[in-house]
């Protein structure tokens, strides 16, 4: 088949941006006497494997390898180079077989994989100041807890039972292995960023991070820092209260990501919980954001094996009893479930309703449920804080979730109402 000038014209293009991505970061990276490739040898790298693709037809494939041959033989030469010199590394050389491969994916008309592939290898690149801090942070029991889990959910996933079994086949070891995977990786997300940024930020922007980790952990944590003195009631006050406020945005990514169709009910709640949690957080904090050393509960990985199990059985339970309510006691079976669940966890009932689905063609009564959790989520944390805080910061955290859980409860009130 005969590709037209256009089409192979578009497929050089790409591969001509993604070789400039990953020669902008090495020119810029390696030193003068060092540098193999740079601006303008990667995108000739890259260049060089699309027009091998796009000839393959007229030509047969002996072009494409005598050039992949060709480029391997110039990184080795290279590497050797530098081996001699003493210099230790070969990131350059094989991100310029990648540019090469990549290249060939463009001329094969997979553009759309191309262009991610290359932007992802970019960033890769780009980030090693990060990824070394990242990595030299870890603990070495964080890092098998990563490990763990990751050989869990990579290799045992595809493996478990799709089907359900138990009482009204609630439990599916798939779905809630799956469930458990999405759960983690968001808070690993906070983890990571809290881990990149460091606990000296300013407790204000500790307790947002903190708060995709972990809400709960991180009023107990501020609720600690607080008894180090008065001078710390106010920020470590804002900083609990805006990890609750960062609670609601949680929900709604999870409950958007199980079912989207949810959202429109229950954003409502969660974005009155959260304006005012907002405004709450700022007026509190005052002028007191300082850089006050970090908090004195550190967050644990919550990418680990016993979290992931333990989420995995509170999740299962909860969808038991959601189920249950809904079977023996209704729609008010229901909302109480949702109440008690959400003083324990909020990951577990945002998922558990979001996956139920809508009754009766609304989703009223799950979203509303979801918004219920929230509330009884938030009510707890206020009782955490009053119970382990500081006088002062007692005073300003009990306020501020009161006021959360308040509007919460009203907005919950009108969603159900209609």
């Amino acid at each position: 088949m005969t590709l037209d000038t256009g089409a192979a014209l578009q497929r050089l293009a790409v591969a001509l941006m993604v070789g400039l991505l990953l020669g902008l970061d090495r020119e810029r990276t390696e030193r003068a006497g060092r540098r193999f490739a740079g601006i303008r040898t990667f995108p000739l790298i890259a260049i060089s494997g699309a027009l091998a693709t796009l000839l393959r037809e007229p030509m047969g494939p002996l072009l494409l390898v005598v050039s992949f041959v060709a480029v391997v033989a110039v990184a080795v030469v290279s590497y050797a180079r530098s081996a001699v010199l003493g210099e230790v590394g070969a990131t350059t050389e094989i991100a310029a077989i990648v540019a090469f491969l990549l290249g060939v994916v463009a001329g094969t008309g997979q553009l759309v994989m191309a262009g991610a592939a290359g932007v992802g290898v970019a960033v890769l690149l780009a980030a090693k100041v990060r990824l070394e801090r990242f990595s030299r942070a870890l603990s070495t029991e964080e890092l098998w807890a990563v490990l763990e889990l990751a050989v869990i959910s990579v290799i045992v996933l595809p493996l478990l039972p799709r089907t359900g079994f138990g009482p009204w086949e609630v439990f599916n070891p798939f779905e809630i292995w799956l469930v458990v995977v999405l759960v983690t990786a968001l808070s690993f997300s906070g983890f990571v960023a809290m881990r990149l940024l460091g606990d000296r930020k300013g407790l204000v922007v500790t307790g947002f991070i903190g708060g995709v980790v972990s809400s709960t952990a991180m009023t107990l944590s501020m609720a600690e820092r607080s008894r180090g003195g008065e001078a710390l009631a106010r920020p470590t006050a804002s900083a609990a209260v805006l990890a609750s406020t960062v609670m609601c945005a949680r929900v709604a990514v999870l409950a958007g990501v199980v079912n989207v169709g949810i959202l429109a009910l229950l954003l409502p709640t969660l974005l009155t919980m959260g304006a005012v949690g907002l405004l709450a957080a700022r007026l509190v904090a005052g002028s007191g954001d300082r850089e006050l050393g970090p908090p004195v509960r550190r967050l644990v990985n919550p990418f680990s094996l016993r979290a992931a199990i333990t989420f995995a059985v509170v999740y299962a339970l909860v969808k038991l009893a959601v189920r249950g309510a809904l079977e023996y006691l209704g729609n008010t079976g229901m909302l109480v479930a949702a109440t008690l669940s959400g003083a324990a966890d909020m990951d577990a009932p945002t998922i558990a309703f979001a996956r139920l689905g809508p009754l009766a063609d609304s989703w009223r009564v799950p979203a509303t449920a979801v918004a219920l959790a929230a509330v009884s989520n938030t009510l707890v944390k206020l009782g955490l804080a009053f119970g382990l805080g500081s006088g002062a910061f007692r005073r300003f955290v009990a306020i501020s979730l009161a006021a959360m859980a308040l509007a919460g409860g009203i907005a919950a009130a009108v969603v159900y109402a209609r």
